[in-house]
């Protein structure tokens, strides 16, 4: 086993992948069904068959195919989703969020509308809803795709009595209520930021990335979409870029005030939380 791992390693280090060797435990783990750490405590027989589809998998990552997408599952927030090609895949920067919301709003039995737009595998939204047990979520998406394994991991987690996925450009026709609260991680990747991303990045569905030219069209769209469905003092939370941050200093015209800024966890000011006047 362990000159397996060594082998698929090394494929994995020369095709530029990081972590190698990690990656590699991962994926045998996942093929033989036990956590990584068994790989070593008790270490399993490998057959003929699991051995192919391993390496089958070691060649797929050297490709620079992202392994959330080989293992078919992601992690958010000690949460585990399922994932699959065509859907963006959360980022741990993305927990931002969530920690944003629990810093607005401290009561966790607080009854509320929250609205997550663009909720690829639906990660945040049924984070929030587990974290705020009387919530009801509402989660959109623009991808057939995204929506089909949101509403998955939603009866995966027992929610779908409180969180409600509809395919939508930010807001349902359908969604008739206001909301408390308001989160998104739009699009906001510009122009040369896409040319310029990792090659795993680029795998990942362009509309999930893409914001526009100068990454803020997307963004702009959801400001005047939601204006009118936000209670008054609700809050708007957004992921950004950290060179866009400037923009929400001064949002008047949007009939919003940018009241704080969140580091992520690499110390870099990521979200955006606004208050509606």
């Amino acid at each position: 086993m362990s000159d397996l791992i060594k082998t698929a390693g090394k494929i994995l280090t020369d095709a530029g992948i990081k972590n190698s060797r990690f990656e590699s435990e991962l994926i045998l783990s996942h093929l033989l069904n036990i956590e990584r750490w068994n790989l070593y405590v008790n270490p399993p027989e490998i057959n003929s068959i699991i051995e192919k589809n391993f390496f089958s998998l070691i060649k797929k990552r050297a490709q620079h195919i992202p392994i959330a997408y080989l293992l078919k599952k992601t992690y958010f927030f000690n949460l585990c989703f399922e994932i699959t090609s065509g859907v963006f895949i959360p980022r741990p920067e993305t927990e931002t969020i969530v920690i944003a919301a629990m810093h607005l709003f401290p009561d966790k039995n607080l009854k509320m509308n929250v609205l997550d737009v663009g909720t690829g595998c639906g990660a945040l939204a049924i984070t929030i809803a587990r974290l705020f047990p009387h919530a009801t979520v509402y989660a959109t998406d623009i991808s057939k795709r995204a929506v089909k394994i949101a509403k998955k991991n939603v009866f995966l987690y027992g929610l779908d009595s409180r969180v409600f996925v509809r395919r939508a450009d930010i807001i349902s026709g359908n969604i008739r209520e206001r909301f408390s609260l308001i989160v998104s991680n739009p699009p906001y990747l510009t122009e040369d930021e896409i040319k310029s991303a990792p090659e795993e990045v680029r795998k990942e569905p362009f509309r999930a990335l893409y914001g526009g030219k100068n990454g803020m069209e997307v963004i702009l769209k959801i400001l005047k979409k939601t204006r009118d469905i936000i209670e008054r003092h609700g809050f708007l939370i957004f992921e950004v870029s950290p060179s866009q941050i400037e923009f929400f200093s001064d949002l008047s015209d949007y009939g919003f005030v940018r009241c704080y800024v969140f580091k992520d966890i690499s110390g870099v000011e990521r979200v955006v939380v606004l208050r509606k006047i």
